[in-house]
C-alpha cells in the first residue's frame, strides 16, 4: 500500500536535479525571467502531476485493490473449475476405456455363442437328415416289398392263366367234338338252372 507514495517521491526526487541543472545556467535578465517562467511551469506541472497521482492513489487504490483481488479470485476459481473439469474428463475417459474393454469381451463372447449355436444347428440338421434318410429308406423298403408282393401275385395270376390256357389247349386237343358238345351243353344247362 505504501509503494505508491514511495514511487511518487522517487519521481519527484528525480525531477529535482533536472530543475537544478536548468537553474544553473546564468544569463541576462530576460533569460532569467524566461527561466523563472519555465521553472514555474515545471513546478506547476510537477505539483499538478503529484496531486493527480496522490488523488488517483487515494481514489483508485481501494477499487483497484478490490478489482485485482476479485480478479485473482475469479482466476483461482477458474483454475479450480478447470482442474475439476479435467478430473471429470479423465474419469469419463477411464469409464469409456473400461467400457471399450468390456465391449471387446462382449464381442468375443457373442462370437463364441454364435459358434456354439451354429454347431448345435449343424448337429440338429445332421440328425434330422439322418432321420429323414432312414425314413426314406424304410419307405423305399416297404414300397419295394409291396411292389414285390404285387409282382408275385401278378406272376402267380399270369402263371395260373398260362397254365389254364395250356391245360385248355391240351384238353381241347384230347377232347373230341362229341365231348366238347356234351361239355358245352352241360355248361349251358347249369347256367339256365342258376339263372
Amino acid at each position: 500500500m505504501r509503494t505508491v507514495p514511495v514511487v511518487l517521491l522517487s519521481a519527484v526526487g528525480s525531477l529535482v536535479p533536472a530543475i537544478a541543472a536548468a537553474a544553473g545556467g546564468g544569463g541576462a535578465h530576460v533569460e532569467a525571467h524566461h527561466d523563472s517562467a519555465a521553472w514555474m511551469t515545471l513546478a506547476f506541472t510537477v505539483v499538478n502531476f503529484s496531486l493527480f497521482v496522490l488523488l488517483m492513489v487515494r481514489v483508485a487504490r481501494n477499487p483497484l485493490r478490490d478489482f485485482l483481488a476479485g480478479r485473482r479470485r475469479e482466476v483461482e476459481e477458474a483454475l479450480a473449475s478447470a482442474a475439476e473439469a479435467k478430473e471429470e474428463a479423465e474419469r469419463i475417459q477411464r469409464e469409456f476405456e473400461a467400457k471399450e474393454a468390456g465391449l471387446e469381451q462382449q464381442r468375443e463372447e457373442m462370437i463364441r455363442e454364435l459358434k456354439e449355436m451354429a454347431a448345435k444347428d449343424r448337429e440338429r440338421a445332421l440328425a434330422e437328415a439322418r432321420e429323414t434318410a432312414e425314413r426314406m429308406k424304410n419307405d423305399a423298403q416297404r414300397t419295394a416289398e409291396s411292389d414285390l408282393a404285387r409282382a408275385r401275385r401278378e406272376l402267380r395270376a399270369e402263371a395260373a392263366r398260362l397254365a389254364a390256357e395250356i391245360a385248355a389247349g391240351r384238353i381241347a386237343g384230347q377232347l373230341g367234338a362229341t365231348d366238347r358238345d356234351a361239355l358245352l351243353k352241360e355248361f349251358l344247362d347249369e347256367l339256365e338252372t342258376n339263372a
